[in-house]
């Protein structure tokens, strides 16, 4: 660390104050009209670095100010003419300079856009899409989409590759505005190469409606376009890599794409048993082994053992293979079709120990686990979707997915309860193995058509949707209560369980203009969900497995709902504007078969919502927006039965649940300063919760948990998110802060005990870079999250932890072909609800070089965990215990990696030369 600062320190010692001067100049065309809003772009004529930037006035006269002394190139460009490239020199002698009018030729082709301007801006703002010059932004060899955008100000990535921007998730990552492999954006951000995108585009996708009648209804999700280079658009490229390390690790990987102006055809593989996932979480399945533990409002605190991995929901070291094709084709202008198929399975190992103190009605009690579990998963998803064009005001679209998944697995698992005295209270011992099977299948129709060219339209959608899930599981158990009532139970049973789900929507919408780009749509909508559950448990009885009709239940659910209402839109080049308001009647029907139990609830619900978007200017823009909706209780948490399939935690449902509703509201802000090169973005977020469904848990002298779900009356959160990045030319820097702060106020019950609880979660993430990163770019900075968890009746257990970060990047290249890059985390937790501080210094280091015709070949030297200093520790803080765990992770190992490039990857087939260094944040 202490090098990296000095290294810097060198740079700003070194930095001259250089006397500067103003240049000036007009645009014009050949008949000598002036050209407004002209972009001219001031580059270093030694590295390419971009200087200065303005855009000219209505006049096309244009001034940059505080030119150092220096040579450089003027770059102008106007939509429609050819870009102008003018080189001058700057020197001691000069307080200004007057390039005069300077002539631009008109392009026989026309092109979309500002075409060099944009290649020198690292981000332009155009109304809510920010987009990124991804050869701005530079990553090293071989790098994927991912570490690109981990280098974007405003955009987040998290160890397990959930992607944030500006403070939202990105649910959905297009390729050339294309679907790639459905809606999971981890297959595109870690399987595409970071040097064959152009651009990256972060924007409010709006709904498919909006986007067909042009009219703005509010509805948005974060979405990520990855615009491809144009090379790429046309031909073949990709990547195949394969390594072998120490510890029987390894790692390969292939990706390979074929574009061309009518398909998209791409193929993926991956393997490896590092902990790396190619895909989302929600594609792995596993079984969770029984209710879990008592659940309740407090902090988690994770001490990472090892990157990437399931991260904390799930751990251990696994074996992941993944695959699959994604197939985009045109079939004319009128017809697109788009397709893929995906694949992915993980064997998974968790090895863990535990100890937990628990803290209830002033007393101490202690608790010890230990378990080992295996699991196997696979998972088939299959996704098309085709639009027809019927004609310039009408068209169709159908979507289908199928999803297959099949798993198994084994747990042993012991548990021991000891008193503050060390006294043995009561002990568990589990093995469990079982296996499940799923297959679910939705397809959806929507149509629309316009009635007229001022905005008369009327859509419409249908879904239908079928799910079938089977799990069979083996419990042999033995759980012991001693004290003063001592008593042993022996389970031996079989668990078959199965659920079959039926649903369907149906949706109409018809919008009337009423003039000055103001629409009035009417929207009415149905949807049902229909269940049937079977939980047959059967007690082994010698070779005789006999049903336990205490235990098993069939019961069937059905929900449905019906809602209408209007939405008012406003329109216009610098606005936007909707509100409306929704009445929603529901039905919630539940029969327990076996028990002759009937649920039947009725709901009535008012839905208003609004949404404004306001551009000041191209780089500047501020939105705001309020939505409701509601949660109906599940059939599980209303019936009034008993499931005591775990002795240690039995589970009552509650049948006078009400509906949650839910107040959300957010605020926005985002601009983009191109003289300065600053970016800020800023958003927050409220939600209130109505009758919020929680649990409350009692706890019986034996320890014993019984929960029960229940209403409070409301549970308030807000969320704040700030971003601030700028350049220091005269230092050779540039630096970025972003901040989060979380307030979450609710309450918990247990034995009777109502506690309000306050949590806040703040960070903060500082960091500082070099601007020029031809042959070094070093990044240092320093991460702090502070938890904070406060209680009104029980003030005994409030806790707070801090988690620091300081972190490092480093790379290096020389001799032209050979790379060197370090990357040092420093990580503190302390905390008053801990014994002590935890320390773990995570150093990873690689030594690359490329080779063969066009450095298509990488030979790669990767040391992970250097130190040999991670270890799988975690630290948990919650409402009424705090418990340290390790769990297997992967340590110290060291992997020799070629990867071979398919094609080459850069150059400008504009003739501008494009070197690396380029301006970034």
């Amino acid at each position: 660390m202490r090098y990296i600062l000095g290294f810097l320190l060198t740079c700003i010692a070194s930095v001259a104050l250089a006397q500067s001067v103003v240049v000036t100049g007009q645009v014009i065309d050949k008949d000598n009209n002036p050209l407004p809003s002209a972009s001219t772009v001031l580059i270093n004529a030694s590295d390419s670095i971009m200087q200065s930037f303005t855009i000219a006035d209505n006049e096309g006269n244009f001034m940059l100010k505080k030119v150092n002394k220096g040579s450089y190139i003027l770059q102008v460009a106007f939509v429609g003419y050819e870009t102008l490239s003018k080189p001058f020199t700057v020197s001691d002698q000069k307080e200004s300079i007057d390039l005069g009018q300077l002539k631009l030729n008109e392009k026989t082709e026309i092109l979309d856009g500002v075409s060099v301007s944009a290649d020198r801006i690292p981000i332009m703002i155009n109304g809510d899409t920010i987009e990124y010059n991804a050869d701005a932004f530079k990553t090293q060899p071989n790098a994927t989409v991912e570490e690109l955008l981990k280098r974007l100000p405003g955009v987040e990535v998290d160890q397990d590759g959930n992607i944030k921007a500006q403070g939202e998730k990105v649910n959905k990552v297009f390729v050339d505005g294309k679907e790639f492999f459905g809606d999971d954006p981890k297959i595109a951000t870690k399987n595409l190469p970071a040097d064959a995108i152009n651009k990256v585009q972060v924007f409010d996708k709006m709904s498919d409606m909006a986007e067909f009648t042009g009219v703005d209804d509010g509805e948005r999700s974060k979405t990520i376009n990855l615009d491809l280079k144009d090379d790429k658009k046309n031909g073949v490229f990709g990547k195949v890599a394969g390594g072998y390390g120490t510890d029987d690790r390894f790692q390969g990987k292939a990706s390979i794409n074929k574009f061309n102006k009518k398909t998209q055809l791409s193929a993926l593989a991956a393997t490896n048993n590092i902990n790396e996932q190619n895909f989302s979480f929600q594609d792995y399945m596993g079984f969770s082994g029984g209710l879990s533990a008592l659940s309740g409002g407090g902090m988690m605190m994770s001490v990472e053992g090892a990157d990437g991995g399931m991260g904390g929901q799930q751990g251990g070291v696994s074996t992941a293979t993944s695959g699959g094709i994604n197939f985009n084709h045109d079939f004319s202008k009128r017809t697109e079709f788009t397709s893929s198929y995906f694949f992915n399975g993980i064997d998974n190992v968790i090895d863990q120990t535990s100890a937990r103190q628990n803290f209830l009605n002033g007393s101490i009690y202690n608790s010890g686990d230990t378990s080992y579990s295996t699991s196997n998963n696979i998972n088939h998803r299959l996704t098309f979707k085709l639009e027809h064009k019927i004609n310039d005001g009408q068209d169709i679209t159908l979507r289908s997915n199928i999803k297959l998944n099949n798993g198994s697995n084994r747990l042993t698992r012991s548990n021991q309860t000891y008193d503050a005295g060390d006294a043995l209270l009561n002990e568990s011992y589990n093995n469990n193995n079982g296996t499940s099977d799923n297959v679910s299948f939705d397809s959806r129709i929507a149509y629309r058509k316009k009635l007229n060219d001022i905005g008369r339209l009327i859509t419409a959608n249908a879904t239908i949707g079928y799910g079938n899930t089977v799990q069979n599981q083996n419990i042999l158990s033995t759980t012991s209560f001693y004290g003063n009532n001592p008593n042993t139970i022996n389970l031996d049973q079989f668990q078959d369980m199965s659920n079959d789900a039926f649903d369907y929507n149906l949706r109409v919408a018809y919008t009337e203009p009423l003039g000055n780009l103001k629409f009035l749509s009417v929207i009415y909508e149905r949807q049902n969900y229909d269940t049937e559950n079977k939980s047959f448990y059967f007690d082994n009885v010698g070779t005789d497995r006999i049903r336990n009709d205490q235990l098993s239940q069939l019961y069937r659910r059905d929900y449905f709902y019906d809602q209408g209402g209007f939405k008012l839109q406003m329109n216009s080049e610098d606005l936007t504007f909707s509100a409306g308001v929704m009445a929603q009647s529901s039905n919630l029907k539940g029969k327990l078969i076996n028990e002759d139990v009937k649920i039947n609830k009725n709901f009535f619900n008012v839905l208003p919502s609004m949404d404004l978007r306001y551009s000041f200017a191209r780089s500047k823009s501020l939105s705001l927006g309020y939505s409701t909706n509601v949660n109906e209780p599940s059939v599980r948490q209303l019936q009034p039965v008993v499931d005591n399939s775990n002795p240690l935690n039995i589970y009552i449902g509650n049948p006078d649940l009400k509906t949650e509703y839910m107040h959300n509201a957010y605020l926005n802000f985002s601009l983009f300063d191109n003289f300065s090169f600053t970016n800020l973005f800023t958003r927050l977020n409220t939600r209130l919760v109505q009758n919020r469904i929680t649990n409350t848990t009692l706890i019986s002298d034996d320890l014993t948990q019984t929960v029960s779900p229940t209403n409070i009356n409301e549970e308030w959160s807000g969320n704040g998110y700030f971003s601030f990045g700028t350049s220091v030319k005269p230092l050779g820097i540039k630096f970025h802060i972003s901040t989060s702060h979380t307030y979450t106020k609710t309450q918990l019950f247990i034995n009777d005990q109502k506690n309000g609880v306050e949590r806040f979660q703040n960070s903060i993430d500082f960091n500082v870079e070099n601007r020029k990163k031809n042959a070094v770019d070093v990044v240092v900075g320093y991460k702090t999250e502070l938890n904070d968890t406060k209680y009104s009746e029980s003030d005994n257990l409030n806790q707070s932890y801090f988690r620091n970060v300081l972190y490092s990047d480093l790379s290096l290249t020389f001799l032209k072909t050979w790379n060197l890059g370090s990357s040092f985390d420093y990580r503190i937790f302390d905390g008053d609800a801990f014994e002590k501080k935890i320390e773990m210094p995570i150093w990873r280091m690689h030594l690359a070089k490329t080779f063969l015709k066009n450095d298509r070949g990488e030979l790669k030297l990767s040391v992970y965990d250097l130190l040999n200093k991670i270890s799988g520790v975690s630290r948990t803080s919650n409402f009424n215990y705090i418990q340290d765990q390790r769990i297997n992770v992967v340590t110290q190992y060291a992997m020799l990696t070629f990867t071979y490039s398919l094609s080459k990857f850069g150059g400008d087939k504009s003739g501008i030369v494009i070197k690396e260094g380029h301006e970034r944040r």
